[in-house]
């Protein structure tokens, strides 16, 4: 293929992919009360909620004037969502900046991919397409980047690391940036840890030449980063480890996290199709040498890690996970390449075989890679293990790929669209000084505008250090990370909400003991509990709309 004809190709994809974000993000566009509404995802949400109230001047805390407590993991994308909250922009309107953020993380990333793939198959323009391609379609990608997490700057971020990883490589000339680069992302989410040690071992072994330098400048930004975060935190919230880390790994023995993580990782293959993902193990048969090595390693640290911590919370979705997401990139290259190694092996057996059709071979090997890989992305969007593309083809508005085709709009708009009329209704009936219980804390927190109380624990100490509330052998669909602790006597019990949103699914059982002295209401389809002796209670306006009457 002419170089200019795989520019030509590259700026369609580009093209085409930007159609396809605006269509998702207009496809997220909500309804309330005859006004439009911008939601994120509802733990970006809880990201929003401390960058709202660092804005207005309380620190970056849950609750205005509250504990201070880290109950997000993503400090640069927090201190990102504050500067548009500096602005009177509408509430209503506030997501649609971040929103558009990760659509423009994703469009930069393709521009890197390609740099890529220009590195690893400088002559192979074939490559560079459908690595591209597959990027940018590969529906998790656009899902976690353009519902507000912070998936998509650790992707971008992942594949500049890999793409001056490659130019060192190539050139012989160290580049200290790129461990300034990689220490930066640390910041965004620490995470970014497993980039960065996978590209700081790579470079350490086989670019002998700058090892040393390797070694200091590796050393000296980890130190710098994770250390000046640590102790930034030890000083802010008085703490060593963020909140998060440990409601989820405390507590939890590490065989339970771990089986959790590989039969999660194993739902994960057999949504991609299991023999697609073992494809390019294929590619050693046609070349091996370390710009291939970098790509594989890459990805499989971000597999190994996903597994190490339990896979996400979310994994019955399907598709990568958040941990799983910024090492994609990397495999989609591994394997566009392994089949144009394979593409290129048949077209010599068959040009023997058919002289005639000789100058015709690479217009058919340029098809059959393009099918190949439309077929093999339709088999991945599936998300989970369900069907065949004829099967989901023949009604694709109610088939497993009617997120991908864009039928449906994100799996976690409704939730969000409920969890915001919640606060919304939660705001109305309320005085300010109400104090709110719930499980799902980001987008009733955000629009309730009240002080919040977590159930599960993200931005509360004491619940996060409490046993599990969950059988370490339990099903993996229920142990799922950061859902299985709470103290009801405690948050309910002693704290005395003047609400309570909901209780954990399957623990009502539990939880309505302590909710005698409450009144059952339904509200927005469900029913919430509101303290009988609660002046902070508007009860003329919550008995005028209750739907239980």
């Amino acid at each position: 293929m002419p170089r200019r004809l795989s520019d030509v190709f590259f700026l369609l994809i580009v093209l085409a992919y930007l159609v396809y974000g605006v269509v998702f993000l207009l496809k997220m566009v909500v309804n309330i009360n005859g006004q439009t509404y911008f939601l994120l995802f509802d733990d970006a949400t809880i990201s929003m909620t401390y960058a709202r109230n660092l804005a207005q001047g309380y620190g970056l805390v849950w609750n205005p004037g509250g504990e201070r407590v880290e109950g997000y993991t993503n400090l640069l994308w927090v201190l990102y969502m504050a500067f548009f909250h500096l602005f009177p922009i509408p509430e209503n309107w506030m997501a649609l900046p971040i929103q558009v953020t990760g659509l423009v993380l994703v469009i930069a990333n393709l521009f890197v991919v390609r740099r890529i793939a220009g590195r690893i198959a400088p002559d192979n323009p074939w490559v560079m397409v459908l690595g591209v391609g597959m990027t940018a379609f590969y529906y998790p990608l656009t899902n976690w980047s353009l519902i507000g997490t912070e998936v998509g700057v650790i992707l971008l971020g992942v594949s500049v690391s890999v793409w001056l990883a490659l130019e060192t490589l190539e050139d012989g000339r160290f580049r200290p940036w790129l461990y300034l680069w990689m220490g930066i992302l640390t910041l965004v989410r620490m995470d970014a840890a497993v980039g960065y040690l996978t590209v700081w071992a790579f470079l350490l072994w086989f670019d002998v030449r700058n090892r040393r330098s390797h070694l200091l400048w590796g050393a000296g930004m980890l130190f710098l980063f994770m250390g000046g975060q640590t102790l930034w935190r030890r000083w802010y919230y008085g703490e060593w480890l963020p909140n998060t880390y440990v409601l989820k790994m405390e507590g939890l023995p590490a065989w339970a996290r771990i089986r959790r993580g590989v039969i999660a990782f194993y739902h994960f293959v057999l949504g991609m199709f299991f023999p697609l993902v073992l494809f390019p193990l294929a590619l050693p048969l046609f070349r091996r040498d370390r710009r291939v090595l970098l790509l594989a390693l890459v990805f499989l640290a971000h597999c190994a890690y996903s597994i190490y911590v339990g896979g996400d919370a979310w994994e019955h979705r399907g598709g990568a996970n958040r941990f799983i997401s910024p090492g994609m990139p990397a495999f989609f290259l591994l394997f566009a390449l392994t089949a144009w190694h394979w593409a290129e092996f048949l077209l010599k057996q068959l040009g023997t075989l058919f002289q005639g059709l000789k100058r015709l071979m690479p217009l058919l090997m340029g098809v059959g890679l393009v099918a190949f890989a439309v077929l093999s992305l339709l088999m991945m969007n599936r998300l989970v293990n369900n069907g065949w593309v004829g099967s989901n083809l023949r009604h694709p508005e109610k088939g497993a790929l009617r997120f991908f085709l864009l039928y449906e709009r994100s799996i976690y708009v409704p939730g969000s669209l409920r969890y915001a009329k919640d606060g919304l209704l939660i705001r109305e009936i309320t005085n300010p000084g109400a104090s709110v219980a719930m499980v799902t804390a980001g987008n009733i927190c955000y629009f309730s505008h009240r002080t919040c109380i977590d159930l599960l624990g993200k931005a509360d100490k004491r619940i996060a250090r409490s046993p599990i509330q969950v059988p370490p052998d339990a099903d993996w669909q229920v142990l799922r990370p950061g859902h299985i602790k709470f103290d009801y006597s405690y948050s309910i019990g002693a704290l005395k909400p003047d609400v309570v949103v909901e209780l954990l699914e399957s623990t009502y059982d539990i939880g309505e003991r302590f909710l005698i002295e409450y009144e059952k209401v339904k509200l927005n389809g469900h029913w919430m509990y509101f303290r009988k002796d609660s002046k902070a209670v508007n009860w003329e306006k919550l008995y005028a709309i209750r739907e239980d009457r």
